[in-house]
């Protein structure tokens, strides 16, 4: 920086100096610009283009750099990172209090089982469909909305409508059992367990009407269970036996749990 230069900024070139002088968006007001004496890039000015400039002790510009634009990325993102950190920790601050009272309500076993179910069923396989040239993978809420009649609906993401929605209350249940202080709130932990024998069922039907005759033609069944859909099977009948203890047998730290605020 030369001995002159009292202060750098940063800046945005806003309009590129032509018959008329230049505009530098910079400390929040529009400064006018022109290249001669004070350019110092090889490159010529753009439009949106960030660069530092250097002002004298007058206020004057007295140079003007381009900044790489791997370095502007690189100082945004690292913004951007910093307001999520600082949105993460606000949030978390707010809700590991909540998390705490509902683990110790629950449970480590009840708790880890409930997590599991819900990664089981959304990201782990849960069946494949042997397509001849390949095959095709099915977590078990795309089974939910898989019609196996209809070939688009298979190749496709599925089409999930009311009975698919009823899955996720029933496997929210137990989330909720814990932070109702009543009888019958432990069973709601049986609701998972319900709504996958129902479902398993109805997948079943669906997949024997349209594969089912296949066996009288001795062509293998395309369709079949992969070994993953024990996780969730396992989830829920952990989860359904919470139905079965009684209240207050849920575990708990040695020092009463406080009530969670409005409950």
């Amino acid at each position: 920086m030369s001995s002159l230069s009292a202060e750098r900024s940063r800046g945005t070139i806003i309009k590129v100096p032509d018959g008329t002088s230049g505009i530098l968006f910079l400390n929040g007001a529009q400064r006018p610009f022109t290249l001669e004496g004070v350019w110092r890039s090889p490159v010529a000015p753009a439009v949106n283009m960030t660069v530092d400039v250097d002002l004298d002790a007058g206020g004057t510009i007295a140079a003007i750099t381009v900044v790489n634009p791997k370095e502007v990325v690189a100082q945004r993102l690292d913004a951007a990172l910093g307001v999520a950190k600082e949105q993460g920790a606000r949030a978390a601050g707010i809700l590991l209090p909540t998390l705490r009272s509902v683990a110790a309500r629950m449970g480590t076993v009840p708790l880890g089982a409930a997590v599991l179910l819900w990664i089981s069923w959304f990201l782990f396989r849960a069946a494949t469909v042997d397509m001849g040239g390949g095959q095709l993978s099915f977590s078990f809420w795309h089974l939910l909305g898989t019609d196996f009649n209809n070939p688009e609906s298979v190749a496709g993401a599925g089409k999930h409508g009311l009975f698919s929605l009823i899955g996720i209350v029933a496997i929210a249940a137990p989330f909720a059992a814990p932070l109702l202080q009543t009888t019958w709130a432990r069973f709601l932990n049986a609701a998972p367990f319900a709504y996958f024998v129902c479902a398993f069922i109805a997948i079943f039907l669906n997949e024997h009407k349209a594969f089912g005759e296949l066996a009288k033609m001795d062509v293998p069944n395309p369709f079949s269970w992969s070994a993953l859909i024990l996780v969730p099977i396992a989830s829920t009948v952990v989860l359904g036996l919470g139905a079965l203890r009684e209240p207050g047998a849920a575990q708990q730290s040695p020092t009463q749990v406080k009530p969670l605020p409005g409950i």
